[in-house]
C-alpha cells in the first residue's frame, strides 16, 4: 500500500511508519517539524500545516490509506485544542475525500467525550465527528495511555520521582489516586494499527488498552519499581494543587501537568480487559513486564 501518516514524526508515529516501511508499504510522512531520526527507504517527508490545510490533496493523492495522528493533549500558544484536534482533522478529513482516499484510520482518544468540562476530550470527540462525515471509509481506535520508548506520560512520571529525591522520598499525587487507566504498549498500538489498515474498512471504532486496569497509584509505584527506587505516596486535594499546577503551566516551558489534565484525574480511562484480543486476536503486554525504557528518561 501507498499510506500518508499525519504527525508521522511524533511518538506514536515514528514506530508505525518505522514498522509500515519495513513491512513493505510506501509513506508519505506529513509533519509541522523537520524529518528526524534516520532516512528510511520507501519514506518520503513532506513540511506542512494541517490546519491550513495547503497541499493535503496533493499529498493524499495516490494513497489506498490516510493515518491521521496529529493531536494535542495540551495547549501551547497558537496550538490549541479546537485548531489542532478539531479543525487539522476537518482539513484531513475533507483532503482525503477528494483525493479519493479508500481508508481513513483516525487515532482519538479513549473517553472521548462532547462535555466542554473537559476541552480535550471535547476536541477529540469533535475530530470524530469530522472523520465520521467526511464520506471516506474509516476506522477509528481509541487507546488509553500509551507506553514505551518517546511517550509523554510514563516518561514525565519517571521525572516526577527521580525529583523526589529532593522532597524525602515522597511522591505527591493529585486527589485521591484511584483513577483507572489501561496501559497500551507503543509495540501494541501500532500492530493493531497495521491489522486494521490490512482490513476493509467498516466504520468501525475499537477502544484499545492492555491486559489490567490500574489506578493512578499503581502506574506511579509501578514506574518507581522499573527505575529501582522506593518511594511513598501522599494525595493532595486537587484544590490545593491548583494554584501551584496553574503557576507552572504559565511559567514553565514544559511543565509535569496543566490544569486541564489535573482534572482528568476524575475520569477513568478503561475498557474492556478483552478488547484487543477480541478485536484483533492478540494479548497485548503489560506495562509493568516493558517498563525498562524508562531507565534512559
Amino acid at each position: 500500500m501507498r499510506v500518508a501518516v499525519t504527525g508521522g514524526t511524533g511518538f506514536v508515529g515514528s514506530h508505525l511508519v518505522r514498522a509500515l516501511a519495513e513491512d513493505g508499504h510506501d509513506v508519505v510522512v506529513l509533519a509541522r517539524g523537520v524529518r528526524r531520526g534516520p532516512k528510511r527507504e520507501r519514506v518520503t517527508f513532506i513540511k506542512t500545516d494541517l490546519v491550513a490545510g495547503d497541499g493535503l490533496v496533493d499529498a493524499f493523492t495516490g494513497c489506498d490509506a490516510v493515518v491521521h495522528l496529529v493531536a494535542i493533549p495540551r495547549e501551547k500558544g497558537k496550538q490549541t485544542f479546537d485548531l489542532v484536534n478539531r479543525v487539522a482533522t476537518e482539513r484531513v478529513a475533507t483532503a482525503a475525500k477528494q483525493a479519493g482516499v479508500r481508508h481513513l484510520l483516525h487515532q482519538s482518544a479513549l473517553g472521548v467525550d462532547p462535555d466542554p468540562s473537559y476541552p480535550y476530550l471535547a476536541s477529540k470527540w469533535a475530530g470524530e465527528q469530522a472523520v465520521r462525515g467526511s464520506g471516506v471509509p474509516f476506522t477509528v481506535l481509541r487507546p488509553s495511555v500509551i507506553f514505551g520508548p518517546g511517550d509523554g506520560f510514563f516518561t514525565v512520571l519517571a521525572r516526577l520521582v527521580r525529583l523526589t529525591l529532593l522532597t524525602g522520598l515522597i511522591v505527591p499525587v493529585a486527589g485521591n489516586g484511584r483513577a483507572l487507566f489501561q496501559p497500551l504498549s507503543i509495540d501494541d498500538m501500532v500492530r493493531c494499527a497495521l491489522i486494521a489498515l490490512q482490513r476493509d474498512p467498516a466504520g468501525a471504532t475499537h477502544e484499545l488498552g492492555g491486559p489490567e486496569h490500574l489506578t493512578y497509584d499503581e502506574l506511579v509505584l509501578t514506574v518507581a519499581r522499573a527505575l529501582g527506587a522506593r518511594r511513598r505516596i501522599v494525595h493532595v486535594p486537587v484544590r490545593v494543587m491548583l494554584p501551584q499546577v496553574f503557576l507552572m503551566e504559565h511559567t514553565m516551558r514544559n511543565p509535569l501537568v496543566t490544569v486541564g489534565q489535573l482534572r482528568l484525574l476524575d475520569k477513568n480511562n478503561i475498557t474492556l480487559l478483552n478488547a484487543v484480543p477480541n478485536a484483533f486476536g492478540f494479548q497485548p503486554q503489560r506495562l509493568a513486564d516493558n517498563a525498562d525504557y524508562l531507565d534512559d528518561y
